[in-house]
């Protein structure tokens, strides 16, 4: 056997573009609290359809803002 046939040829790793690596980075990096605040929301308004209805309208404020909150947010 020759020497070429025992050894593998490795194919030429394919390099992203610096601002694609930087993107994929900064997406995969950044952490959002909305959804731990959507959370919290929805259990304020369950615990206010058990207490009382204040605390459910509070609830249903928390969970617009939550919703638009993270729906705005800067990815």
């Amino acid at each position: 056997m020759s020497e070429e046939q025992g050894q593998r040829k490795q194919a030429p790793k394919k390099r992203k573009g610096s601002t694609e690596a930087v993107e994929q980075a900064l997406l995969r990096d950044k952490k959002s609290y909305w959804p731990f605040a959507l959370a919290v929301a929805l259990f304020i308004t369950l615990l206010g359809v058990v207490t009382h209805p204040i605390v459910f309208g509070v609830g249903l404020a928390l969970i617009a803002a939550a919703m638009i909150g993270w729906g705005l947010e800067h990815r």
